[in-house]
């Protein structure tokens, strides 16, 4: 009779053994799932976040990454990389001139300006 009574509390044990087991085995697969996404997700928020042109084609770089595992490093360091196109470059001499020469008419302009401004009747009386 104490053998049965026995028996019954193993039973019991296991029962919440294979349930425990089934909820940390269900949130691993939940954590692995969320970190998959983390990481395909990663190169192309960074891309998006720093105004990068090919931020799109970075995002399918990093998804395309967790199956091809040589993509995800590579979309990582594309995100960081500048483009030629958007690095800052010294001016040239005629763009230089071109400049000086805008802002000379503008200080014209602000002048001109200026004496119509003091031209007209001020609606002050100056005491």
């Amino acid at each position: 009779m104490a053998r049965a009574a026995m028996g019954s509390r193993m039973q019991s044990f296991g029962d919440f053994g294979l349930l425990l087991a089934f909820l940390v085995g269900t949130g691993l697969v939940i954590a692995a799932v969320w970190a998959l996404y983390i990481l395909g997700n990663l190169p192309g928020r960074i891309a998006s976040d720093r105004g990068h042109p090919h931020a799109a084609a970075i995002s399918v770089c990093g998804w395309l990454g967790l199956l091809i595992f040589v993509l995800w490093p590579v979309a990582l360091a594309w995100a960081y990389v500048t483009p030629m196109d958007r690095q800052r470059r010294p001016l040239r001499e005629e763009e230089l001139d071109a400049l000086a020469g805008d802002l000379d008419e503008i200080a014209k302009q602000i002048e001109a300006i200026k004496e119509r401004l003091s031209a007209l009747p001020s609606s002050k009386k100056v005491a």
